[in-house]
Order: C-alpha cells, then sequence, then structure tokens
C-alpha cells in the first residue's frame, strides 16, 4: 500500500520524478500446515446384496472439490479464518499467495509462493483494456475478498475491481487531474474499504486524509487545510484528527477494532485514532532521522502492540542533498520508543532500496516491498535472511518472474489457491480462462 515516499521520490532513469516535500495488520496466529485435505476423508457406502456388503471401502480419499467463481477459486476464508498453508519448504517461507502493485507496469498481479502467475490487471490478453489505469500504488482486498482497491497515486484516483470480472465498479477523483476541490485528490495514497463500505484514503500533497461513502461524497475529513499547494504542509497532532496538521500523511492502516493507525512523513509521525478522530496516542519513530530524506512508509500495528514500519531510504538518495542510506525496516514499541528488531542490511543482495510497505506474515516472517530492487521479498527475522523473493534484483522487466517498482502488496488469505491448482493444474491461468497456466520463474537474488 505505498507512500509520498516514492511521490517524492528523485528522477531515476526510466522512473518518474517527484519531488520531496510537496511525498491490515497482517493477522497474527498460527496457520495449520495442510498437503491435501481440507477436510476428513469419505469411505464408499456398500451396495445392499453386494459381496462389499459390511466390509469398508478401499476407495481413496478425496479432497472436496473446491467451489469456483468465473474461473477463479471463490472465497472461502478472511484474515480470520485463513486457507491452509503451502506446503513444504516453501509455504513455510511464504505461506500464502500476494497481490502485487507492479507500479511501474501499470498492472497488479497475484503471484503463489511457488511464482506461478494465477491472476492479473488488466488481463493479459485484455492489456490495450480503455478503462484508464496507471501508477498503481497499493492494492488491498476489501472486507469481502471479492474486489481490490487501488490507488493510481500518480493519476489522482482510487479505483475498487471486482477480483473475478476484473471490472471497475467504482472510482474516485479525476483520472491524471491533480486538485483539491471539486473531487479532486493529490497522490492519494493507502486507500482501504472499511467494512461499512466507506473507502479512506491518505491524500498526501494536499495533506489530509478523506472518508468517501459509496456515493462518491466526502463525508469527513481529517487534517486542516494548509494551502499545500505553496509548497509545504506542517505537522502538528492535536487532540483530535480534525484539529491536527497533517504534514503528508501517507499511511492510514484501518484495525479490526475501527482505530486508525497513521503515519505521517513530515515529522516521522505515526499516530493512533479512534474510529471518530480522537488522538489516542502518537510517536515519532525512533533511529529514523527527521531530517526530510528518510521518513517512515506505511506503518502497521501488530497484535502485541509493537508497531512495524518501512525507512522509505536506499542507496541513491531521496532527493538532491539527501545522503545515500539503505533503506530498513523497524519494530518498535511506541510506548518505550525501544526498537525490538531491525533490518538494516548495508550491502550485497540483502541491501533494501526504497522499501515502502512492510507486513507481518501468520508465521512471523516479515514480507515488504522492495521498490527501486524490483522486487516482493520475504525476511525471517530471526535470522535476518532473505527467504523468499519474486523479481530479479534491480532488474525491472514485464516478463514472468519480473517487476518493476512495486510499490504495494495484500496477501490473499481469501482463496485456496493451493487446493485448487491440484485440481485445475491446467485450467487456472492469468485469464480466467481455460489453458496452459502462467508460470513464473524464481526470481534470481
Amino acid at each position: 500500500m505505498a507512500r509520498e515516499k516514492r511521490r517524492y521520490r528523485r528522477s531515476t532513469a526510466g522512473r518518474r520524478a517527484v519531488v520531496l516535500g510537496a511525498g491490515l495488520v497482517a493477522v497474527a496466529g498460527a496457520a495449520v500446515l495442510v498437503l491435501h485435505a481440507m477436510a476428513a476423508p469419505t469411505t464408499g457406502t456398500p451396495v445392499s446384496g453386494s459381496s462389499a456388503a459390511g466390509k469398508k471401502s478401499s476407495a481413496a480419499p478425496q479432497t472436496p472439490a473446491i467451489p469456483s467463481q468465473n474461473g477463479f477459486p471463490s472465497v472461502q476464508y478472511s484474515p480470520t479464518h485463513m486457507p491452509p498453508v503451502w506446503p513444504g519448504a516453501t509455504g513455510q517461507a511464504m505461506p500464502y499467495p500476494v497481490l502485487i502493485a507492479d507500479r511501474g507496469n501499470n498492472r497488479m498481479l497475484e503471484v503463489t509462493p511457488n511464482q506461478q502467475i494465477v491472476w492479473q490487471y488488466p488481463a493479459a490478453s485484455n492489456s490495450g483494456s480503455k478503462v484508464p489505469f496507471g501508477y498503481d500504488d497499493d492494492t488491498f482486498f476489501t472486507p469481502s475478498g471479492n474486489s481490490i482497491i487501488t490507488n493510481e497515486e500518480d493519476k489522482s484516483q482510487v479505483a475498487v475491481l471486482n477480483y473475478y470480472t476484473r471490472t471497475e465498479t467504482w472510482t474516485y477523483g479525476h483520472f491524471g487531474v491533480p486538485g483539491y476541490y471539486g473531487g479532486n485528490m493529490n497522490y492519494p495514497d493507502d486507500a482501504y474499504r472499511l467494512p461499512n463500505g466507506t473507502t479512506i484514503v491518505a491524500d498526501i500533497r494536499n495533506c489530509r486524509e478523506l472518508f468517501i461513502n459509496p456515493q462518491g461524497q466526502v463525508t469527513a475529513q481529517w487534517g486542516v487545510n494548509q494551502k499545500p499547494w505553496a509548497g509545504y504542509c506542517a505537522t502538528a497532532i492535536g487532540a483530535t484528527a480534525q484539529q491536527s496538521k497533517l504534514g503528508y500523511p501517507n499511511g492510514d492502516t484501518p484495525q479490526p477494532n475501527g482505530d486508525i493507525l497513521m503515519s505521517i512523513i513530515n515529522g516521522n509521525w505515526i499516530v493512533l485514532f479512534s474510529p471518530t478522530g480522537q488522538t489516542l496516542w502518537k510517536v515519532q519513530a525512533p533511529d529514523i532521522p527527521n531530517d526530510g530524506c528518510q521518513y517512515v512508509s506505511d506503518a502497521q500495528l501488530l497484535s502485541d502492540g509493537n508497531v512495524l514500519v518501512a525507512d522509505y531510504a536506499g542507496p541513491n538518495g531521496n532527493s538532491k542533498g539527501c545522503a545515500p542510506v539503505p533503506g530498513q525496516v523497524i519494530i518498535f514499541n511506541p510506548q518505550t520508543k525501544q526498537v525490538v528488531w531491525r533490518y538494516d542490511v548495508s550491502s550485497g543482495n540483502g541491501e533494501l532500496n526504497h522499501p515502502s510497505l512492510a507486513e507481518q506474515l501468520p508465521n512471523g516472517n516479515i514480507i515488504l516491498n522492495d521498490d527501486y530492487n524490483d522486487r516482493i521479498v520475504v525476511i525471517d527475522p530471526k535470522t535476518d535472511q532473505i527467504v523468499w523473493q519474486y523479481g530479479h534484483t534491480g532488474q525491472a522487466g514485464t516478463a514472468p518472474g519480473y517487476l518493476n517498482t512495486p510499490d504495494g502488496l495484500a496477501v490473499d488469505y481469501y482463496r485456496n489457491w493451493y487446493g485448487w491448482l491440484q485440481q485445475h493444474p491446467v485450467t487456472a491461468s492469468a485469464t480466467g480462462t481455460s489453458g496452459t497456466s502462467s508460470s513464473a520463474s524464481a526470481g534470481a537474488p
């Protein structure tokens, strides 16, 4: 889900130019490893009068057929009732498929733990879609799991599309037209659909948080107006979000109880607001310098009360005058500001280049999009090693196994893709139609 980070990222070859200063909680819990069956094996029923009567059937156990919808597995699970994990060592590293906002390629992909592309938008057979879509900066499932919400940051639009038909069902903003008034936004980030149908979005360069109803009407705004067109927004957190100044908000993760965790670039503030906007607590992220060069991105509140946040930095700096500092990811206690885990490798394949979103998987591993390295990685915090990767490090591309500046992700806790692929080894495909499935080679480290 991605930030003014990139928004304020300096121009590099093959990437867009942005100007700095003008920038669900992964559900914790043990997942049960299931290799094939989701239910107890069934046995045959003896036929009356048959020699088999009174004897147990020798029929092989069968896995119940997984329901489908438009060529894809139906939603059967949720973040609080997760599907069977991918088997073997692969599943131990990366238990479920991941939906990726492949920003630089103007597309979304869903990739399984064994590197297979099983879903994409626009569809491979419809790459010339007339529906405007580009620079997808985040991609999240809606609460039902049947739709996806994405913010096209550089194009000033938020869109919702049906997962099964891959058609847009709702939009807000005017594609390619940034602004403040009249239903416009300027660098929208981290758009989420709440259970009540409200869409929330961090309108970064307008220095505000918007609440939009299904009819496309703004029903609430957090953050006082600051004339962002002047080129600078201050941060001053008050007793309520409505009374606060939000200097470039780039994260607004909704919590199961309705609270919203916001991350704010100017000052590296992380703030937990109640559903009505009351300030519950606020803290400046430790070990991330408040120098305008390194800044917090998409903070996540973990089940133990600690905060997981990415430091949007990299070996090429963020803008002119910023020192080249490797990106890092930290977990800290928001009450004591004690850092309990840090990943800050400074060289080699483990070095991060502008990570923008990190989430904790149910097995405790950390998944994140390493934007400028063109990859999604999973880190084992016990060893600080990258144990899974999709994308070739520092090599942008469109072929299977490649990404281009991936800027958002969402783990698919809604569908049993592993079981589906065992039952549909040929018909599962990136287009949802019969044919050879689209396999992606493992991203080279």
